[in-house]
């Protein structure tokens, strides 16, 4: 074998290595855009199931996955969708939460959160229906229940964002669809 040869074999593995690497990270952060997605059409199909009218933005709004409104099209609420596939938690930003007053009647609030638990392949999805103020509350006072108890900063990465939701701290909100007021 010469040395050009061996150089083009070595040259074709590397390339192959890093087309496997490649496609393993696509296909994992797939399963991750197939898991927020899934969890978007389970909420439509509930809110539908339901009776109202539901329709997911194709596009990329932030704060907002979602649109519904009550069969008279009287009222509608924007709404956020989290999805987990098992685990102990939901994924959200430190940049979300901020003290914030509850709006003066419930249905001065039109924006909410929807978590999902996808859970089994063969089960039923579990869902809890979240305020946006009572969310952003939420966030903001467990990050700063943590931060004191870490004196003042992240204990890891000081320029983290990350923001862990237990299901525990949501318990009181699973399934309280009739909070967003369209039903």
């Amino acid at each position: 074998m010469t040395s050009s040869t061996a150089q083009s074999i070595f040259s074709w593995r590397y390339r192959m290595a890093q087309r496997n690497t490649t496609a393993t990270s696509l296909s994992r952060g797939a399963r991750n855009q197939q898991v927020a997605q899934a969890g978007k059409y389970f909420v439509v199909a509930e809110m539908n199931k339901r009776g109202v009218h539901a329709v997911i933005f194709a596009g990329n709004m932030p704060k907002i996955d979602l649109i519904a409104c009550d069969q008279g099209q009287s009222r509608t609420v924007h709404i956020q969708v989290k999805t987990k596939r098992g685990g102990r938690s939901w994924h959200a930003s430190t940049l979300a939460g901020e003290p914030t007053q509850p709006p003066t009647t419930p249905l001065n609030e039109t924006s909410f959160w929807v978590f999902v638990d996808l859970g089994d392949w063969d089960g039923a999805p579990c869902y809890w229906v979240v305020p946006d103020w009572w969310m952003r509350n939420d966030i903001y006072r467990a990050h700063q229940a943590y931060l004191d108890s870490h004196g003042g900063r992240r204990a890891r990465n000081p320029d983290s964002t990350h923001h862990a939701i237990d299901e525990q701290r949501l318990e009181e909100w699973r399934g309280n669809w009739e909070i967003l007021g369209i039903f």
